[in-house]
């Protein structure tokens, strides 16, 4: 809205960056930050763990979605305990 009316930016995005990768019965996780280098944070793993932990994902994404709560409070502050936010 600020940028529409001319005013300047008061807040950024961080890009940060976490994700699961499913590889038929095994996969692939990794969390940036930020996701454009210089990065703060790289952590890479991978295992059967990870595809366990996509499915338990996408179930509680769909079922989020279906009550549509975008962004869950917990949510919230468990990714802010990581040190994981969406703007500077």
């Amino acid at each position: 809205a600020a940028e529409l009316e001319g005013r300047e930016l008061d807040t950024k995005a961080t890009w940060n960056a976490i994700c699961l990768a499913d590889m038929g019965d095994t996969g692939a996780a990794f969390v940036a930050l930020p996701q454009i280098p210089p990065r703060n944070v790289a952590w890479f793993k991978k295992g059967k763990w990870v595809h366990m932990a996509k499915i338990a994902f996408e179930k509680y994404f769909i079922r989020k979605m279906k009550k549509g709560s975008s962004e869950p409070i917990y949510e919230k502050y468990i990714l802010k305990m990581l040190g994981i936010g969406k703007l500077k």
